[in-house]
Parts: C-alpha cells; sequence; structure tokens
C-alpha cells in the first residue's frame, strides 16, 4: 500500500554502484533472523539499563534538572530573528519533503537526521516549558548524525537541482540551530559536562528508534535505512557483526560528541557581538577625545 514511498529506490544496483547502499535482497539477507533477533534482545536489555541509570543514578534529578539561573525565558512573543530562523528551517524541510516526493523515496524521511530536524522545528515553533526544555537536551545528543553525515555524505542518489546543496545546509543547520536556541534566552540550558543522564537517554532512544522503528520497516520494505540492514561501503567495520561494532563506537561518538558540543556551544553564547561593538566604538571616541585635545594644545 505504501510502495509509492519507496518506489523510485534502485535495489539493482551492482555493490560497486555508490547508490548500493540504498538496500535490495541481497541487502536484506545479509544477517539472519537469528542474529537479528540475538542484537535485538541485546540492545533493549542495554537500551533498558541505561534508561533506569538516566532515570535513578544521575546527578542531575528530575527536580534539578534545569536550574532556576538557566530559566531566562523572555515574555511575550518569539523575536522576529527567532521567527525568521523558524520560517526558513520549516521551508527548507519542505522543500526537502518536496525532493523526496518527486523521487519517490519519502521512506528516507524516517532517518534519524530529519526526526532531530522535525524536533528542532517543534523547539522553535512552542514556548519554552518544562517539555521542551527536556526535549531540548535530549535532542542535543543526538546531533552526532549531522557531523557525521558532513564528513560521510550519501548524496549519490541525490539528481534534483540544489537537493546536494540541500543536504549539506539541513545537516550544517541541525548543529547551530541548538546555539542558536541556546543563545535566544529561551530558558534552554545544556547538560553539566560532569552529568550524562540525558546523554545516556539519547543514546537509548537511538537504540530504540534503530530496531524497533527502523528496523521492522527496513525488513518489509528491502530500504536499508541508516544502514540496519546491511553496512555501508564506508563503513570501517563491514562484517557480519556491524550492527554490534556499530553499537559500541556509536555509543562513544556520542557521548565525546555531545560533550565536545557542548564545549563549543558554551564558548560560543559567550562571544558577544555587542559588547565588542561597544568596546570598539568606545575605543574611536577615546582616539577622537584624543585627537582633539591635541588639536585644542597645538592652538
Amino acid at each position: 500500500m505504501l510502495e509509492w514511498t519507496y518506489a523510485g529506490i534502485n535495489f539493482s544496483a551492482k555493490p560497486t554502484e555508490p547508490w548500493a547502499d540504498d538496500g535490495g535482497i541481497e541487502c536484506a539477507a545479509h544477517s539472519t533472523l537469528r542474529q537479528r533477533t540475538f542484537e535485538t534482545v541485546l540492545a533493549v536489555i542495554v537500551a533498558s539499563y541505561e534508561i533506569y541509570y538516566a532515570t535513578y543514578h544521575a546527578k542531575n534529578q528530575l527536580g534539578t534538572s534545569f536550574p532556576r539561573e538557566y530559566a531566562r525565558e523572555r515574555q511575550g512573543r518569539p523575536s522576529v530573528l527567532r521567527r525568521l530562523v523558524l520560517v526558513c528551517y520549516a521551508l527548507l524541510w519542505g522543500i526537502e519533503i518536496g525532493f523526496k516526493l518527486a523521487s519517490r523515496q519519502l521512506i528516507y524521511i524516517l532517518n534519524p537526521c530529519h526526526i532531530v530536524t522535525l524536533i528542532q522545528i517543534m523547539l522553535l515553533t512552542f514556548s519554552s516549558n518544562y517539555y521542551t526544555r527536556g526535549l531540548y537536551r535530549l535532542h542535543v545528543g543526538m546531533l552526532n548524525g549531522g557531523t557525521l553525515a558532513i564528513y560521510f555524505p550519501v548524496t549519490a542518489t541525490r539528481l534534483f537541482p540544489f537537493e546536494v546543496e540541500l543536504y549539506y545546509i539541513q545537516h550544517i543547520l541541525i548543529l547551530v540551530v541548538p546555539v542558536f536556541l541556546l543563545s535566544s534566552h529561551g530558558g534552554y540550558s545544556l547538560e553539566p559536562v560532569g552529568s550524562f543522564r540525558w546523554t545516556i537517554s539519547a543514546i537509548a532512544s537511538f537504540r530504540f528508534y534503530h530496531y524497533f522503528v527502523l528496523q521492522p520497516i527496513s525488513l518489509l520494505t528491502w530500504v536499508n535505512l541508516n544502514g540496519v540492514l546491511c553496512p555501508f561501503q564506508f563503513d570501517p567495520f563491514i562484517g557480519r557483526y556491524y550492527r554490534l561494532w556499530a553499537n559500541i563506537h556509536q555509543t562513544l561518538f556520542m557521548i565525546i560528541h555531545h560533550k565536545l558540543f557542548s564545549v563549543v556551544a558554551r564558548t560560543c553564547i559567550q562571544f558577544d557581538i555587542r559588547r565588542i561593538m561597544y568596546y570598539i566604538k568606545r575605543q574611536q571616541q577615546e582616539q577622537q577625545q584624543m585627537t582633539t585635545s591635541d588639536i585644542s594644545k597645538d592652538k
């Protein structure tokens, strides 16, 4: 019934062709049902423990997750700049959906980066409250996909004009919008560097999403959504157990990426352009006063 969502995907590509990672019967047969069941059960056990850890054993408990000093939400309507960012971001996401519909590859909208984009559009739309602040912290732990997509681009199937450029713009915005939200006085805050509650929660959410959303849909359609059916050609751990290796190295990468991003974001919001402009203007005024004083002395 939903074949139109993936009818444009080329399942007959040879292994050496750039779009061979899209899926197909050989890709679906890469792992046996027994192995997939074992990996799914193992992922559920690990993710369940991660949820337990994040809920009961993290440093920041529910009552102190959002310190009072970070709740600096502006009263009234969102700023003009924030609404402009929202309109542009939603427009770009709508164009991306249009490309997917035109190429009959709408199923790719389920890939994690598109879901993160949707979350960011929601955060730009809704006013800040306890739940959106939690969603903000959770999604910051999922931004590793934007970095990976930039360094390992998958653009072979993007054939429309501006489609490849839109790919890079979207993934760059995935990394930029959280910093903008953090600096827009919307009450959002980053997880403390020494805490791992939201980091672990994001990792567990990714495990559940991959094994209980992407994997069943991929098995039914033979579409290799985010590499859950078979490994991508650039995967350094390509082989029978590539998913187990992916669980290990992506867990480590998500932790490192989350903490490094937090450090960079905090550094960026400390950069106050208005203060710098004020300092430059003050220096110019002092220099002008000194020049005027020198002219007066000469007279």
